[in-house]
């Protein structure tokens, strides 16, 4: 290769290159472990995309390292799997504050598990490493095939063993923002594969067997794509508009109450008395709909009616209340079985009535459910939850009719975190109702995470997101992704607001990701096709 062909960007780019590319194999693992926790500072609270750029493009340089070895394969996977056992130990350990909250029984498994998880979730990366360095070669196609490879990974993670799909790279994009908008015809997979791809880009400048325009083609690309979304995700916000809904005026609770204290019954009444105060701040009267959130009350509502009382006494012919509560019922089989469930609770006249009830169907595992319980439990693992036994999921998620404001579609927790989930055609909602209970997770990042995800949902299915989320981020998010009334985290508070209306249904609200899929299976097909020639 002709160092005449170096343009200045190139030839910047050629001394880090270099020296990731000659590093040793645990001098590289190392290197891998620290780009994977930066990789995170392009996620919430911080979206600093930068960072995750460097982080993907010093990945390539180490498996270019890599495929100077005896054993390419193995070195390779290796680096990749260091490489996501940083990304998720920095973006996913405040999942160890859950058994600190949990109690002292819990904290001493905690850096095991915060650990095996991130470990776990690193084989993804690991395999993409794997197969990617099968194919390998000098040439600028690598990068093509890394960005496949990883993107299959990142998508296989967020789909098998009940998906986990926390920090995929599209999620860099602040939401609400130009290029958020894509969500609404790409989804946050088509703009996490071009995410993937933008930042791969300068990994192909500094060398290859091609010439400096072939290795300029992924980055001029990425930039010529990326001005297009910018563009037009612009022209999308300028344009905008928000119409709100006639008749629907919201109040929308955020608590703050340690899971500690939570469960001690002598808190109780406590409880109840702290959620029914921010309930009855001045403006009640104007208000129509009520949002509790996940598993508000320590306790089984629909069977306390000492409780439903209390609740009547203060909400008598008011607004309907929609919250999270634990739920308990048995089966054909004289099971009893607990359920994790949004209900709709009515007060006319001053007496509680059910209005309807949602079983949350998509289960955090560990967390409200234990996998392979019975031969776990004989290990002495047990799930997060109070509950011995765990929870049952319920039917397949589906929109609610619901007194005065249009079909909704409910979504517990970390239900709102799956792209897809929110039915559509002849079931699509005119809004989302998420509910969750973050005071699990402290002061981390966590909450700022969970928050980005339920506001990307809003601009993919272009309809307003209302979230209640105790010791999290609350709020009223519109069709566009934008908070419009919302409370700082932790915030003992409750939000005021109307209720946006939808948008006409997204192009990807209408086709998902078939075509995307499609696209990745022609793109892995020739980057193959393309190495073998070599």
């Amino acid at each position: 290769m002709s160092m005449a062909a170096q343009s200045p960007d190139e030839s910047i780019l050629r001394k880090p290159a270099y020296w990731l590319r000659g590093r040793s194999k645990w001098q590289a693992r190392f290197c891998a472990f620290g780009l994977g926790v930066l990789y995170v500072g392009g996620h919430a609270p911080y979206f600093l995309w930068p960072a995750s750029m460097v982080a993907i493009t010093g990945l390539i340089w180490l498996l270019d390292g890599a495929g100077k070895t005896a054993r390419p394969v193995r070195n390779g996977a290796f680096i990749a799997w260091y490489f996501g056992l940083g990304q998720f130990l920095a973006g996913m350990y405040w999942i160890g504050f859950a058994f600190i909250e949990r109690g002292p029984a819990f904290v001493p498994i905690m850096p095991l598990a915060v650990f095996l998880l991130a470990g776990g979730l690193a084989l993804f990366w690991m395999a993409a490493g794997a197969i990617a360095m099968r194919y390998w070669s000098r040439r600028a196609s690598r990068v093509l095939l890394f960005v496949c490879c990883v993107f299959a990974a990142e998508w296989l993670r967020g789909h098998i063993f009940t998906g986990l799909p926390w920090n995929i790279p599209g999620l860099v994009w602040p939401a609400g923002g130009m290029i958020s908008q894509s969500v609404s015809w790409l989804g946050i997979w088509g703009l996490s594969l071009l995410t993937l791809l933008a930042f791969a880009a300068p990994a192909a400048l500094p060398w290859s067997r091609d010439g400096s325009l072939a290795r300029s083609l992924p980055a001029i690309g990425s930039f010529l794509c990326f001005a297009i979304l910018f563009g037009t995700g612009l022209a999308r916000l300028d344009a905008a508009e928000n119409q709100m809904v006639q008749g629907v005026r919201l109040r929308v609770i955020q608590a703050r109450i340690d899971q500690s204290e939570k469960w001690d019954p002598v808190n109780r009444q406590m409880m109840i008395d702290h959620y029914l105060g921010l309930t009855a701040a001045p403006g009640l009267g104007s208000i129509t709909h009520l949002i509790w959130p996940e598993g508000a009350l320590p306790l089984l509502l629909l069977e306390s009616p000492d409780v439903l009382e209390q609740m009547a006494a203060r909400l008598a012919d008011g607004p309907l209340l929609l919250m999270g509560v634990t739920r308990r019922e048995v089966d054909s089989n004289q099971q009893i079985l607990f359920r994790n469930s949004l209900a709709a609770l009515s007060f006319r006249n001053g007496t509680p009535a059910l209005e309807m009830v949602y079983d949350k169907h998509h289960l955090t595992p560990f967390g409200e459910y234990l996998p392979f319980g019975n031969f776990l439990a004989k290990s002495g693992i047990k799930a997060l939850t109070p509950l011995g036994g765990g929870f049952t999921p319920g039917p397949e998620p589906v929109s609610v009719e619901l007194p005065g404001a249009p079909r909704f579609s409910p979504q517990i927790c970390y239900e709102a975190i799956f792209s897809g989930f929110t039915p559509n055609k002849d079931q699509r909602p005119g809004w989302i109702v998420n509910v969750t209970n973050d005071s699990w997770f402290g002061p981390t990042t966590g909450p700022a995470q969970h928050a980005q995800q339920a506001r990307i949902r809003a601009i993919e299915e272009g309809v307003p997101v209302v979230r209640s989320a105790s010791s999290g981020i609350s709020g009223v998010i519109d069709p566009y992704g934008r908070m419009l009334a919302g409370a700082k985290p932790h915030a003992n508070t409750h939000i005021d607001a109307d209720l946006p209306a939808a948008l006409p249904p997204t192009f990807f609200s209408r086709f998902s990701s078939l075509g995307l899929v499609l696209w990745v299976l022609l793109v892995l097909t020739y980057t193959v096709w393309l190495s073998r020639r070599q």
